[in-house]
């Protein structure tokens, strides 16, 4: 007899039928039906559930009641995770998906979906660990393999990054995506032949693949063949007109015009409520279109995208402007003069290095680009290997800057070789090698002292020119401190007080001051004195850097392409009445 609670086994069997058939509109409508006549049957739920969902539709309720009826089933809160996923519940979705592993350990799906959420979340590092646990219960899982080196490439692991892409390509050689990304991660080490394989691979199998073709159009653009970058981004934005990327590189290609189409484009797709852009690209597409409305000299319009880009930044993150000024006065305090006298002439004997620092958007890879085109000198670009050696401990000392408390002549030794070893994997035989990361201003004292023979090249720029050409750039990580007017403005003056510091307790003549005003007013005396401050015979070479045929893959790419122009000296002046709160934060008055 047919318990009231429970609809009979020959009705679950018709149900099961349907689904097994794929017959979902008339599963969902008997589903319905059943779980009306009995709302106590998990089963009859979750087909239900399994119905909507095959459709598309909102299955939320139906597996919420199958996970408090079957709450001992752990595909019940799998399910339910799945469904609150797709409705953007993410955390609710990472809690049922803990619930079914708490049930099933095992359950390779539930640790796969797990590290999905929270790889939404932002926490990278447990995505990771469930990424790597869904592969030790199944190792076969191709697309896992290529969402752990994703994730592992999000946190700049590149290597670890590169052996699961290529795990990934083993497992199912004709993946698309997995050669992407296995190219994205190879252009990032400026590993740029390789990675123009792996794009064109998967162009093998993917012929209409605009993100690989996007990925190219970029390589291009930093190889210095404009023409072919142009071409390949239209070919992607052919295939799919709402590919931004592509589009944004249009633009940093060449001059916009006020006909131009692909800014008609972009406009477009701003006013478009319905056009469903990711928040990260909503900003970067108020970037773009700021950067294309100054080109025209729009200059209110203009501004308004960039502060509106600024905003959506800086509402992803924390920052105090007050806590990074005691970071600074802890650097100031920690390398005081005794200090740097104590552990004076140690370091390594090599002169191969040549910093080029200052605030971003200084004029550093103009700098740069000048001394690279030196035949004796190799430009690497933007470099982290100073700030990672900075940051490491020493015995009970801590990171950066309190370290320097416990360092001793051989261990400044030690850091400046190893500094040098790494760097020299650019260019095995240059006789000196650029490294123009502008935080390494920072370290100034640290590069006295590990690296006494290394050539410091400062840069320094109209101060609201700079602030305003930070505000109005998308970095591609951290500067948390450019997306405020007003931390910006801060962040700069405690910039002043560093280097005024740096200039007090260092010997003089320890690093070259360039002002990039005199550099555009005469760049032949500028380049001479650069050049001799470097110690290298003079080469007409550094006259023509524009000519240079070096692989740029910084923020200020397509200018190293172009001769030194003028137009962005005073630059502020077109948005003076926008920028009360940094012209406030740096003292300097209006009018």
């Amino acid at each position: 007899m047919n318990n009231s609670n429970n609809p009979s086994a020959n009705d679950i069997n018709q149900l099961v039928a349907l689904y097994n058939q794929r017959r979902y509109a008339d599963l969902e409508g008997k589903a319905g039906a059943m779980v009306k006549r009995f709302p106590a049957s998990g089963f009859a739920w979750k087909l239900l559930g399994a119905a909507q969902q095959m459709q598309g539709k909102n299955a939320l309720e139906a597996f919420s009641k199958t996970a408090k009826l079957l709450p001992s089933e752990p595909d019940a809160h799998f399910n339910l995770g799945v469904s609150q996923k797709s409705l953007g519940q993410f955390n609710e979705a990472a809690a049922s998906y803990r619930q079914a592993l708490k049930l099933n350990p095992k359950y390779a799906e539930a640790y796969d979906n797990l590290g999905n959420v929270l790889k939404v979340l932002g926490k990278l590092d447990e995505t990771v660990d469930c990424y790597r646990k869904a592969i030790s219960l199944k190792p076969n899982f191709a697309l896992t393999h290529n969402k752990l080196g994703d994730t592992l490439k999000a946190l700049g692991n590149y290597s670890a990054a590169i052996e699961s892409f290529n795990n990934a390509i083993r497992l199912k050689p004709d993946y698309a995506e997995a050669y992407i990304n296995l190219g994205s991660a190879l252009k990032e080490l400026e590993r740029y032949e390789e990675a123009t394989h792996y794009f064109l691979h998967a162009l093998e199998y993917k012929k209409d693949s605009y993100e690989a073709l996007t990925e190219l159009s970029h390589l291009y653009m930093i190889g210095g063949n404009t023409e072919e970058a142009v071409n390949t981004a239209n070919k992607a934005i052919s295939i799919n007109p709402m590919n931004l990327e592509a589009r944004f590189l249009l633009t940093s290609m060449h001059k916009v015009q006020a006909d131009d189409p692909n800014l008609a484009s972009l406009l477009q797709i701003a006013q478009d409520d319905k056009s469903n852009i990711p928040y990260k690209k909503k900003a970067t597409l108020h970037y773009v279109l700021g950067k294309c409305l100054d080109a025209l000299g729009e200059y209110d319009s203009a501004f308004s995208h960039f502060d509106a880009g600024s905003k959506m930044r800086r509402a992803t993150f924390e920052y105090e402007a007050a806590q990074m000024s005691r970071e600074f006065d802890d650097l100031i305090n920690a390398y005081d003069q005794d200090t740097l006298q104590r552990l004076q002439d140690g370091g390594s004997s090599s002169d191969a290095p040549i910093f080029v620092l200052g605030m971003p958007r200084s004029g550093t890879t103009l700098t740069e680009q000048i001394i690279a085109s030196h035949p004796a000198v190799h430009g690497a670009g933007e470099l982290s290997n100073l700030l990672n050696i900075a940051q490491r401990t020493v015995r009970e000392g801590g990171g950066f800057p309190h370290n320097i408390n416990s360092l001793d002549r051989e261990t400044l030794a030690k850091w400046g070789e190893d500094y040098v070893t790494q760097v020299r994997q650019h260019a095995p035989d240059a006789k000196h090698i650029t490294d123009k990361m502008p935080d390494n201003f920072k370290g100034i004292g640290l590069i006295h002292l590990m690296l006494p023979n290394a050539k410091i090249i400062h840069v320094k720029r109209n101060p609201v020119d700079t602030c305003l050409s930070c505000y109005s750039k998308l970095f591609m990580m951290g500067m948390h401190f450019t997306y405020d007017l007003a931390e910006l403005g801060q962040y700069y003056v405690d910039y002043v007080r560093l280097m005024d510091h740096w200039r007090t307790v260092l010997p003089a003549g320890a690093f070259l001051d360039v002002q990039y005003e005199d550099i555009v007013a005469d760049k032949e005396s500028q380049a001479r004195r650069i050049i001799d401050f470097c110690g290298l015979e003079w080469d007409d070479a550094c006259l023509d850097f524009h000519k240079l045929k070096r692989s740029v893959n910084t923020a200020s790419v397509a200018q190293v392409r172009q001769p030194i122009y003028n137009s962005s000296v005073e630059r502020w002046r077109a948005y003076e009445k926008h920028l009360g709160p940094l012209l406030n934060a740096l003292g300097v008055l209006k009018g």
